[in-house]
């Protein structure tokens, strides 16, 4: 049974993006990673550190109908450990989780922005098992308002 995740952390709706436009993955992470910067989850090295790791281990997971990534970087680069979400306009590719060719189309952008390394694996398997969740990412997909989506992960959380 996993620990639950406490809940200082409660998703913060303001870092709930719907209908994100972004060009690519990069100016995805830089629209949602300067979002976090703003309202001080994370320092100004968190966008570098996220574009860096993401080159090099990329987050795209094809899940049911829709692509997916979780993007995410070392500790070192955060202050207070959230998650931003960012439900796209349209869909963005990334390159696929765990290969070295292939990309997925992705719908929905976990970002997880965490200061405690004993706690990233934690937040790692707890998204994993909502990604297991059709009905909960169409929820998300399909929320008309950050706060119904900042609500269905609370839930899940």
């Amino acid at each position: 049974m996993l620990e639950q995740v406490q809940p200082e952390y409660k998703i913060d709706e303001t870092l709930v993006k719907v209908k994100l436009q972004a060009r690519n993955w990069e100016d995805v992470l830089k629209k949602m990673g300067t979002i976090l910067l703003e309202q001080g989850y994370v320092r100004d090295t968190y966008i570098k550190g996220l574009i860096d790791r993401e080159k090099e281990f990329p987050t795209g997971i094809a899940t049911h109908n829709m692509g997916v990534a979780i993007p995410h970087t070392e500790a070192s680069h955060v202050i207070k450990t959230t998650v931003a979400v960012a439900v796209l306009e349209k869909s963005v590719s990334f390159s696929l989780m765990g290969s070295d060719e292939g990309s997925v189309d992705v719908d929905i952008v976990f970002m997880l922005a965490v200061n405690n390394p004993d706690k990233h694996l934690l937040f790692l398997q707890k998204l994993m098992g909502i990604l297991q969740k059709e009905e909960v990412l169409l929820g998300i997909k399909n929320a008309a308002y950050p706060k119904a989506i900042a609500e269905i992960l609370d839930k899940e959380f």
